[in-house]
């Protein structure tokens, strides 16, 4: 069994200490890039990953693995069941695919999963829908401190955690390089019917939206792309609805990767301005696209890996 590593962040430093247990076999092998641990996912709807964890030493509770929320959530119901005490000071905001919201921090003295403990989170409190039936979220500043091998491959189902600067070899997948934004999300290019887009992935999403910069070039330039008579609310993280159209594009190209006749909503959500994105043809790429997949998040190298 793979010991317990305790993560310590300090002036966004990572200190990483292994348990008295085995702690210089743990140390030796985590140096040749062996992982922390690994733990089976929980598909949610639509395919989206999530994982138990323990809180506090209480649980384990449910949360989403979602790499488009700057800050880990949970929800009012377990702060309230946890006792978990407000961090002294303004509200902050919460950058999600949706959009941001506003919450104060609450200080969580451990999160454990995956064969790791990160002390010290700061996390917010917000609703999230019932119907996910989740506890929390783990957003990027918890994903951020590790290489995360997420395999959603029907046969496998879990996911791995790795040193942050851990040197893997990744057999099959190739890399995509990146930039790292300030809100924790890795930025990389997408081509759109051979549209240049910035592309982020999004963990926590049904669907892959677009902002309406990427539809308006596509038209200006003459691609054409099929656009479905259809409604569809986007739903943001206060809960607002947006409206947003479905068009259908002959290819998206991530990498070495492409998806042929591709379903994108169009939507000028809110985070497309609130991350810098907002003035060039944008896309967050969902679980609509990466069902059954495996996709390394580098957040070292700002990197995603992914198979052809």
């Amino acid at each position: 069994m793979t010991p317990l590593v305790l993560v310590r962040r300090l002036a966004h430093m990572l200190i990483v200490i292994a348990t008295i247990l085995g702690a210089t076999a743990a140390s030796a092998a985590h140096q040749q890039g062996e992982p922390y641990g690994t733990q089976r996912l929980v598909r949610l709807s639509n395919n989206r990953p999530a994982v138990m964890v323990t809180i506090n030493g209480q649980g384990p509770f449910l949360f989403l693995i979602d790499t488009a929320t700057s800050s880990t959530v949970i929800t009012p119901a377990l702060r309230q069941r946890l006792n978990i005490p407000i961090v002294p000071g303004p509200q902050a905001d919460v950058i999600t695919a949706a959009g941001a919201v506003r919450s104060h921090y609450y200080s969580v003295a451990e999160i454990a999963w995956a064969g790791v403990i990160v002390e010290g989170v700061r996390a917010v409190v917000i609703d999230l829908p019932d119907e996910l039936g989740i506890a929390g979220a783990l957003g990027a500043d918890i994903l951020s401190n590790f290489i995360v091998d997420l395999d959603m491959a029907p046969s496998a189902q879990t996911v791995t955690l790795h040193p942050f600067n851990a040197q893997l070899r990744l057999p099959g997948l190739r890399r995509i390089r990146g930039v790292l934004n300030p809100h924790g999300f890795i930025v990389v290019p997408v081509r759109v019917s051979n549209i240049l887009a910035a592309g982020v992935f999004d963990s926590g999403a049904q669907l892959t939206v677009a902002n309406s910069r990427l539809a308006a070039y596509a038209r200006s330039v003459g691609i054409t792309s099929v656009e479905r008579n259809m409604e569809h609310n986007v739903t943001d993280a206060a809960r607002n609805r947006r409206y947003a159209q479905s068009h259908d594009f002959d290819n998206i190209t991530l990498g070495a990767t492409t998806w042929r006749n591709a379903r994108v909503m169009i939507s000028d959500m809110r985070v497309f301005d609130q991350i810098g994105l907002g003035g060039q043809p944008s896309i967050f790429i969902g679980m609509d696209l990466m069902i059954g997949r495996r996709i390394v998040i580098d957040y070292a190298s700002a990197s995603l890996w992914l198979a052809p």
